[in-house]
């Protein structure tokens, strides 16, 4: 099965659920972990770019790196 690349309309939670591998990169793009309190919640509605825009990355870098682990 093929890989749907990621996109920065895509939102953080729907790329965790689909490729749980990728939630080493948020972390080292400094998000918080996604998985516990409020985070699930919010993550369903903000999109990736909004996710770098908020944590000063630029959103270019967050989806190469994610694209790269996706394709591992």
């Amino acid at each position: 099965m093929g890989h749907q690349p990621i996109t920065p309309d895509m939102t953080v939670w729907s790329i965790y659920r689909r490729y749980p591998q990728t939630l080493d990169v948020f972390f080292s793009f400094g998000c918080p972990d996604i998985r516990k309190g409020l985070f699930p919640l919010a993550m369903r509605f903000m999109k990736l770019k909004w996710a770098a825009r908020a944590h000063k990355v630029p959103v270019e870098d967050m989806v190469r790196t994610l694209n790269a682990v996706i394709l591992r």
